[in-house]
C-alpha cells in the first residue's frame, strides 16, 4: 500500500499560466515595433502591456491556487474576489500611468493594451500547437 508521503505529486503549472507568457511576448513584439518610433512610443507600449498582463497574473495567481477537491464555493469566491482585485490593479495601475509617467505615447499605450487585450481570445489557439505544448 503506498503512504501519503509516496504519493507524487504533479507540481507543473495548469496551461492557464502559458497566458501570461502569450500576453508578455505580445508586449514584447509590439514594443519593439514601436521602438522605431522612439523610445517614447517603445516604453510607453511596454507599460501598456504590463497594465493589462501583470493584474491578469495576478488573477491567475489568486483563481488557480491549489484548492481542495470538493470545495467548489471555495474556488469560486476566489475565482471572484481574484476579478475584483485585478479590474481594481488594472484601473490603479492605467491611472498610475496616465498620471506620473511624462512624456507618454498614448497611441502606443493604448494600442499594447488593447492587442494584450485581445491575445487573451486567441491564446487557446496557441494552447494546441505542439511548441506551447513543451513548455
Amino acid at each position: 500500500m503506498m503512504q501519503a508521503r509516496d504519493r507524487r505529486t504533479d507540481t507543473t503549472r495548469p496551461p492557464v499560466y502559458r497566458l501570461i507568457l502569450v500576453q508578455i511576448v505580445v508586449t514584447l513584439v509590439v514594443a519593439t515595433g514601436f521602438l522605431f518610433s522612439g523610445w517614447v512610443a517603445a516604453y510607453s507600449a511596454l507599460l501598456g502591456g504590463l497594465v493589462y498582463t501583470v493584474p491578469n497574473a495576478f488573477l491567475l495567481k489568486h483563481a488557480f491556487a491549489p484548492i481542495r477537491a470538493g470545495a467548489v464555493g471555495h474556488m469560486l469566491r476566489s475565482f471572484y474576489r481574484g476579478e475584483f482585485i485585478k479590474l481594481f490593479l488594472a484601473a490603479v495601475m492605467f491611472a498610475a500611468v496616465l498620471k506620473w509617467v511624462r512624456p507618454l505615447g498614448m497611441l502606443a499605450f493604448v494600442v499594447t493594451f488593447v492587442a494584450v487585450l485581445i491575445s487573451n481570445s486567441f491564446a487557446p489557439v496557441f494552447w494546441s500547437t505542439k511548441t506551447f505544448k513543451k513548455l
